[in-house]
C-alpha cells in the first residue's frame, strides 16, 4: 500500500490531481510538485526559481505563464481569471528579485498589494526552464515561433543551419515573426547568412565573443552592453570579418518560450485553465510610435 506522500507523487506524475473527488482544492504546491517531475532533470536548489509573492497553499483557479510579471501582465492575468502567475523573469525588477533597496518604494508596494489583493502567486521559473531536457524550454518555444525546429544543429541546440539568406532578410524575418519593432543589427545588410548562433536573452561579452568567433555567420541575442559585445562585433566587421550581430531585445528574444511553457503545463495540469500572457512591447520607434501600456489598475 502506498503512503500518503507516495500516492500524491504517483498521482502528480500522471497529471491526475489528488483532488479527483473535488474534496481538496488544487494548490500552487500541487502544481509545483508536478513541474518538478516533468522538467526532465532533477530539481536543484539555489538560483532564482521560487515563489516571489503569495503562498504555496493558495488555491489555484487558473495559471498564467508570461515572460515577465509586469503590471500589464498581472492585470491581464486577473482579466483571464487566473491567479498563479509563472514568470520567466523577475517580478520586482532585478534578476534575483532583491528587495533590499525597494521596500519603501511606492511602486513596489503598489505591485505587491495588487498581487496579494487578487489572491495571486508569482513564481519565478527561470533556471529550471532553461535547464529543461531534452531542449531548453525557452529555446524550444523560440524555435517553434520562428519555424526553425528542423534546422537545429544535432551537435549544438543553439546553432541553426538555415536555408541561405542575407543578414537583412534574417532581420526582417525576426521583425515579422516576433513582432519586433526595435531590433538592431551590426554588419553588412547583404552578408550571406546560413549558420546562426542564438543566445536568447542577455549575452555577456564572454561567451559572446567565442560565439561570434566560431564557425557561424551571425549571432542573434536579446541584449548586450553597447561597449563590450556590440563594440567587439563592430570591430570584428571593421577588421574584414564576414559576421553579423542581431539584438532583438531581451523580452522579444525569449517570450515565446513562455508560450510553449503554457503548452507544456497543459500536458499534466488539466483541472484548471492555463493561459499564455504576452508581454506588451515597451519600446516604440519614430516610424511606429505605438504606445500600448495599460494604465488602468
Amino acid at each position: 500500500m502506498m503512503t500518503g506522500g507516495a500516492a500524491t507523487l504517483a498521482l502528480a506524475a500522471t497529471g491526475v490531481s489528488r483532488t479527483a473527488g473535488a474534496a481538496v482544492p488544487l494548490t500552487v504546491q500541487d502544481i509545483l510538485d508536478r513541474m518538478k517531475l516533468h522538467v526532465g532533470r532533477p530539481w536543484f536548489e539555489g538560483g532564482v526559481d521560487r515563489i516571489i509573492e503569495g503562498a504555496a497553499d493558495t488555491e489555484v483557479r487558473g495559471i498564467a505563464t508570461t515572460m515577465m510579471a509586469t503590471m500589464d501582465a498581472l492585470k491581464d492575468a486577473v482579466k483571464a481569471n487566473t491567479n498563479f502567475v509563472i514568470t520567466h523573469e523577475s517580478t520586482y525588477w532585478s534578476h534575483h528579485d532583491t528587495l533590499t533597496y525597494i521596500r519603501d518604494n511606492p511602486l513596489y508596494k503598489l505591485k505587491r498589494d495588487y498581487i496579494l489583493d487578487h489572491n495571486m502567486v508569482s513564481f519565478h521559473f527561470h533556471d529550471h526552464w532553461h535547464a529543461r531536457l531534452p531542449v531548453d524550454g525557452i529555446n524550444w518555444g523560440m524555435q517553434m515561433q520562428m519555424g526553425w525546429t528542423k534546422y537545429m544543429d544535432p551537435g549544438n541546440q543553439r546553432i541553426y543551419n538555415l536555408p541561405t539568406t542575407t543578414l537583412i532578410e534574417l532581420a526582417r524575418e525576426f521583425h515579422a515573426k516576433l513582432n519586433d519593432r526595435t531590433l538592431r543589427v551590426v554588419g553588412d545588410p547583404k552578408l550571406p547568412v546560413r549558420r546562426v548562433y542564438e543566445s536568447w536573452g542577455y549575452c555577456d561579452s564572454f561567451p559572446g565573443v567565442e560565439f561570434l568567433d566560431s564557425d557561424v555567420d551571425v549571432l542573434v541575442i536579446g541584449e548586450a552592453q553597447d561597449w563590450d559585445l556590440v563594440a567587439y562585433a563592430q570591430d570584428l566587421v571593421s577588421s574584414g570579418k564576414k559576421k553579423g550581430l542581431i539584438l532583438l531585445g531581451h523580452m522579444r528574444s525569449e517570450m515565446w518560450g513562455m508560450k510553449y511553457c503554457a503548452e507544456w503545463l497543459r500536458g499534466f495540469v488539466t483541472e484548471v485553465p492555463v493561459r499564455y500572457i504576452p508581454i506588451i512591447e515597451p519600446y516604440w520607434n519614430l516610424y511606429d510610435p505605438t504606445f500600448e501600456i495599460n494604465t488602468k489598475i
